[in-house]
């Protein structure tokens, strides 16, 4: 009888651990598969090949001088619906007025004041000026002259 039992308990181990380890491999095949189908599908998206620069000059002191700031650097690929957003967001809040010497400007939340926001589409990433040269700025009458030209 003791025989018996022992064997019973053998054979049901073994269906037991046969049918754990067939079902892990029958899981993690699953697994796999999910993670393929969820690969093809990510392929199948449309992948942004634009690259945008947004820009605007921006003064702290009043106007006196400007310095330009990039809002996006144009190196990383993005849809031009993306980059719209970010310039309409950029001009929702430009209540623009027009300042002493004629120029169009808009103080944002840190008492700055920006101007001339300007969007640029590329089929290639933009080189960055300021990585082949430090930043400089230019004075107001400098920005006069060269719109008078």
């Amino acid at each position: 009888m003791k025989k018996k039992i022992f064997i019973f308990s053998v054979i049901t181990s073994v269906v037991v651990a046969v049918s754990g380890i067939a079902y892990y491999f029958h899981y993690q095949s699953e697994l796999e598969e999910e993670a393929a189908e969820a690969a093809a599908k990510e392929a199948e998206m449309p992948k942004p090949h634009d690259y945008c620069l947004i820009t605007y000059l921006e003064s702290s002191d009043n106007g006196k001088t400007w310095h330009k700031t990039n809002v996006t650097t144009g190196k990383k690929p993005m849809f031009k619906a993306q980059c719209w957003k970010k310039y309409i967001q950029i001009l929702d809040g430009f209540s623009a007025s027009i300042d002493k010497n004629g120029q169009w400007c808009n103080k944002i939340d840190d008492n700055k004041i920006i101007a001339h926001p300007a969007m640029y589409f590329s089929d290639q990433p933009f080189e960055s000026k300021d990585e082949l040269a430090p930043k400089v700025d230019t004075p107001n009458e400098a920005l006069q002259d060269n719109k008078a030209n």
